[in-house]
């Protein structure tokens, strides 16, 4: 870590001046703040790949800058990772009990500020996260497909009432989870009184029918603990995996990196307006 914070103030100290403000390691965006880390080696020039990945209920994007299955994945692949912070510790996605901000918005404008202080490549750029922040990426990947290439969301999904098709279009997208995950099941739970987490892989149909995918996966992969359908063939373009593992409620760094080598593998297609 203290490596990674270090190449970050080298970073600052080479900051090419026609940057629009100075790179920071908190940082206030409109509506809140995030963390950031630049890999290593970088050289305060080149431009970076972007991972922006979201914690789980109860912790923090400066959890999230602490955690080596986030931080050693997107270090090793050269990515700026950016960690934004939930209001009161969660997500207001849809169907989430806190509807205390919108975090859409939130995240867009968390991206825009990335971009005004590190040269972030337009065509790697990731939404992860873990537990309610894999739910908050399925959320961003229904309403704001346009600022991301792709999304990697791991052990959480759509809450009901599950949205019937989304606003933003096609999406790249690659959901991790574990068949014997208790905490958010693959086949939806309620909690909290009125409010049910929902089923994954009805939840999945949604993505299928934004990319024009057909109704079965057209080929199969196993890698390492992971056994993934795949989607490669959609009317879209954009490509679709739903990837499970025997475990349980975990984030395994393993699984970040493998999902973010399929994102730089993804044909480059720069967002639009960028």
């Amino acid at each position: 870590m203290r490596r990674l914070l270090a190449a970050l103030v080298v970073g600052l100290l080479a900051a090419p001046a026609s940057w629009a403000a100075e790179p920071c390691t908190t940082c206030a965006a409109a509506g809140g703040t995030y963390h950031a880390v630049a890999p290593p080696d970088w050289d305060g020039h080149t431009r970076l790949k972007l991972l922006m990945f979201l914690h789980g209920w109860r912790a923090s994007g400066a959890d999230m800058v602490d955690d080596t299955a986030v931080t050693g994945p997107a270090a090793r692949l050269g990515f700026l990772l950016i960690a934004p912070d939930g209001l009161q510790n969660t997500w207001a996605h849809g169907g989430s009990p806190s509807q205390a901000r919108d975090d859409v918005a939130f995240l867009r404008a968390v991206l825009a500020d990335a971009e005004q202080r590190w040269p972030v490549d337009p065509r790697v750029v990731v939404a992860g996260g873990f537990s309610q922040g894999g739910s908050m990426v399925w959320d961003l990947a229904c309403y704001a497909a346009d600022a991301f290439t792709a999304f990697l969301p791991i052990s959480g999904g759509f809450w009901e009432k599950m949205p019937d098709s989304c606003t933003a279009g096609a999406v790249n997208l690659r959901h991790t989870h574990g068949r014997a995950d208790t905490t958010v099941p693959m086949a939806g739970r309620a909690l909290f009184g009125p409010y049910r987490q929902a089923d994954i892989r009805r939840g999945f149909l949604v993505w299928e029918q934004e990319d024009k995918c057909r109704a079965a996966p057209n080929r199969h992969s196993r890698e390492g603990d992971l056994d993934c359908d795949i989607w490669s063939s959609c009317g879209s373009g954009r490509s679709l995996e739903l990837c499970l593992h025997e475990g349980g409620h975990v984030l395994d760094g393993a699984w970040l990196e493998s999902g973010l080598r399929w994102a730089m593998t993804l044909p480059a297609a720069e967002r639009p307006g960028r």
